[in-house]
């Protein structure tokens, strides 16, 4: 999973086996190993909409649970919402179609401009 914070923005990217997961109900999760450990995390819950907190050293995202197994069998790229002013983006992490050093497409779903 991809986080990027930027100003008042929250953008997560999600492997394709991470969609599975979240819609099978498992929580997604990752860890900054700073000298405080930083964790951010996605779990599938009633909320509405999106939804962010951030308590402790944590960053939790709630998507709707009927919207995450959808999501995990359809073409949907993603889910935006705006909350407390703040801007929240989930989405699928597409394959790059430029190579770049140090990162790898595995488990990426498959980018649509590289397939035409």
């Amino acid at each position: 999973m991809k986080l990027r914070l930027r100003a008042n923005t929250i953008r997560l990217r999600l492997l394709e086996h991470e969609v599975a997961r979240l819609a099978s109900g498992s929580v997604v999760s990752e860890t900054v190993p700073t000298p405080r450990p930083f964790h951010y995390e996605v779990v599938s819950s009633s909320a509405e909409d999106l939804i962010a907190t951030f308590d402790q050293d944590t960053l939790r995202v709630e998507v709707p649970s009927a919207w995450a197994v959808e999501w995990a069998t359809n073409d949907v790229v993603g889910r935006q919402a705006k909350t407390a002013g703040l801007d929240i983006l989930i989405e699928k992490d597409w394959a790059c179609t430029t190579p770049r050093q140090g990162e790898a497409n595995d488990g990426t779903y498959p980018n649509p401009t590289a397939l035409t």
